[in-house]
């Protein structure tokens, strides 16, 4: 499927959902000649680290160096509310990331799942819906949502109808790669078992990888596709 891709845009919420959910997929896409894009779509700290700019700036240099591992380019970021998406009319959110996704000329787009326990990552997946739908003139051929460790997982207790991925990609040989780059998010990582665990990032995608017969592999629910 990976063929099928060529410039791609990862939407991200906060600093390190796009390592955690797309890392070695992104890896496997820029060696073999992909382009591919960061867009960080929140400030990343300023309801957890409240009044800490230098906190911030921080995060956004280490997503800069995670982006580096994995041969990537992060865009410019983008400074709406960290942990309060819900709180900003969904038009903007809708004009803000159309934008970016218009720019671009993208064919292929990641966003966070809907079924997330995390609000920001549902508005975003809303508004990737919106910005991407299949209209005239829409370069968007392909949107795929992700799973983000520590937060997907416990979004499925909550929901009905869990996240329910249909397309794995192997990232058996780009695995440490995804790995390195997640490790460079410092304030992120925790110690094992946590789910940010370099340890647990490994396990889970040892477990997805093994439904389907790899190593290792990242699990995606494939929203819509056309070609």
């Amino acid at each position: 499927m990976l063929e099928l891709f060529n410039k791609v845009l990862v939407i991200a919420a906060h600093p390190d959902d796009e390592i955690l959910g797309v890392g070695g997929t992104i890896s496997r896409l820029i060696k073999m000649g992909k382009e591919v894009d960061i867009l960080i779509f929140t400030d990343g700290s300023s309801t957890q680290y409240f009044n800490d700019s230098a906190l911030l700036e921080d995060k956004f240099e280490q997503a800069e160096n995670a982006c580096k591992v994995v041969g990537a380019r992060l865009l410019p970021r983008l400074d709406f509310p960290d942990m309060r998406l819900d709180t900003v009319a969904h038009v903007d959110i809708n004009i803000a990331l159309g934008k970016v996704i218009s720019q671009g000329a993208y064919d292929t787009v990641f966003v966070q799942d809907r079924t997330d326990v995390n609000q920001d990552h549902i508005e975003l997946y809303k508004s990737a819906m919106v910005a991407c739908r299949p209209a005239p003139g829409q370069k968007v051929n392909h949107l795929l949502s992700y799973y983000v460790n520590s937060s997907t997982e416990w979004g499925n207790m909550l929901n009905k109808k869990p996240f329910n991925p249909n397309v794995f990609i192997d990232i058996s040989s780009t695995i440490d790669d995804k790995i390195a780059a997640m490790e460079k998010y410092e304030a992120e990582m925790r110690p094992y078992p946590h789910p940010r665990s370099s340890e647990a990032i490994r396990n889970s995608a040892k477990y997805f990888g093994n439904m389907v017969g790899t190593a290792y592999a990242e699990p995606f629910h494939l929203v819509f596709t056309k070609s």
